[in-house]
């Protein structure tokens, strides 16, 4: 059965998750050869593409075997961020952005996780982005910024009214990093109340976790990340 995220069509809804440090070039050919229906790089700084950083160039290449591929940027400037979609687009079938990442380096920059505590500033880089690009624009984040404070629901909302092509969610908030396990609840919620693909994400580190995981979310797909290694 094919899939279809915004224009592009995938073989199956079994996606690659990006990792930092992981998922290069290597990983993700091995990855593809073992049935993914998505590859999606490494995150990749919109800041850093500015100034051409020489560490990221190299993360930013793909080979033509890998299509269909995503890329994900991150960053906290709306207007830098679609400027930077808009010029790598050519290259890539999908563009992911990033709001899901913990890591401390990332969060302090207001980037990855951090933008859920700013709703508004979570509208206006969704609806940068998509405006910028012809190619689909995916979204991958968390439940929320803390365990009190869970707005995934909103999040989902403005994602699916800025014309998000899909919607990968963690089921962790920002505070349980990698700890503890994956909820998929409120995800289950979301698949319920919008039209766009969600994926499910956390913890599938088996067939039958991840069997159980699209049953009890309705999930239309399902991001692997470090299940995958």
């Amino acid at each position: 059965m094919k899939w279809k995220i915004g224009t592009v069509e995938i073989p199956n809804r079994f996606v690659l998750a990006p990792m930092a440090g992981v998922t290069d070039l290597a990983f993700r050919r091995l990855c593809k050869e073992q049935g993914a229906g998505l590859l999606c790089m490494e995150m990749i700084s919109a800041k850093a593409l500015l100034y051409n950083n020489r560490n990221t160039l190299p993360l930013m290449q793909i080979d033509e075997s890998e299509h269909p591929i995503a890329v994900q940027l991150f960053g906290s400037d709306p207007e830098l961020m679609a400027f930077q979609a808009e010029r790598i687009e050519e290259h890539y079938d999908i563009i992911d952005i990033n709001m899901g990442c913990p890591a401390k380096k990332v969060c302090n920059v207001l980037a990855g996780s951090a933008l859920l505590q700013n709703e508004p500033l979570v509208a206006d880089i969704l609806n940068a982005v998509v405006k910028a690009v012809d190619v689909p624009v995916t979204l991958k984040t968390r439940l929320g910024w803390h365990d009190d404070h869970k707005n995934i629901h909103v999040i989902a909302q403005m994602a699916e009214a800025a014309g998000i092509a899909a919607l990968a969610v963690h089921g962790r908030t920002r505070t349980q990093m990698y700890k503890g396990e994956a909820a998929y609840d409120l995800i289950a919620e979301v698949k319920s109340r919008v039209q766009m693909p969600v994926w499910v994400n956390g913890d599938i580190t088996s067939p039958q976790k991840a069997a159980a995981v699209l049953k009890q979310t309705g999930a239309d797909g399902m991001m692997i990340g470090r299940g995958a290694q």
